[in-house]
């Protein structure tokens, strides 16, 4: 018997500060001094007294797990390239009207507590995918969908971006990854779309500036 990160959990090594996403409560949270180091015993297979395990169980960022205790900062390498220098395609009014309704389906999505369901959704129909993520693919449909999306009145926001993209790109059948980033002093958070060549969403420049901390 052992510990892992309770569903819906990620974590990183954000500059030394060891930062935790948690989707079902939708936060971000740092461990720090006593519950830091009771965490760091425990991924060492190193004993815990009960008040360091029960600090470490109120979190909510653990599960019992049937196996020893294995827990790693997420590793997710990230493009270097992105879609600006992409030929700028056609927007025929369809490409615009499948923009907005992606985008509205995405808005809706993240009504208060419906963030961890909507994730689980799309992970579920990305595993039920299968064959190669197909980048050429990814790339053009990302470039039409960007080009039509600036003809769509909706305020950029990079979650609502990324998760009307994956949505749309899951319904072509292709299977791009939804990253979640963060850093640290000052703390900010970021998300975008990738494959495994670009950054499908915002540039790769802004996406390597976070460290990746949850990946679907």
């Amino acid at each position: 018997m052992g510990w892992k990160l309770a569903p819906g959990v990620g974590y990183c090594d954000a500059g030394g500060d060891l930062i935790f996403l948690d989707v079902r409560r939708d936060r971000y949270l740092q461990l720090r001094g006593e519950r830091r180091a009771a965490f760091e015993r425990l991924c060492a297979r190193e004993p815990n007294d009960s008040d360091a395990m029960e600090g470490l169980i109120d979190t909510g960022l653990f599960s019992r797990s049937e196996v020893a205790t294995a827990i790693t900062p997420l590793e997710v390498e990230i493009p270097t390239s992105d879609l600006a220098t992409a030929p700028i395609p056609r927007t025929p009014l369809a490409s615009i009207a499948v923009a907005a309704w992606s985008l509205n389906w995405a808005r809706k999505a993240l009504l208060p507590g419906r963030l961890a369901a909507t994730l689980d959704g799309l992970a579920a129909a990305k595993r039920a995918r299968s064959g190669d993520p197909d980048d050429l693919g990814l790339a053009a449909l990302a470039s039409t969908y960007g080009e039509a999306r600036r003809w769509v009145p909706i305020p950029p926001r990079c979650l609502v971006d990324a998760l009307a993209l994956y949505r749309l790109s899951l319904r072509r059948g292709l299977t791009p990854t939804l990253v979640f980033g963060v850093r640290s002093n000052p703390f900010a958070a970021h998300c975008w779309l990738q494959s495994h060549s670009a950054v499908l969403t915002g540039t790769a420049e802004e996406a390597n500036n976070y460290c990746p901390v949850l990946a679907i």
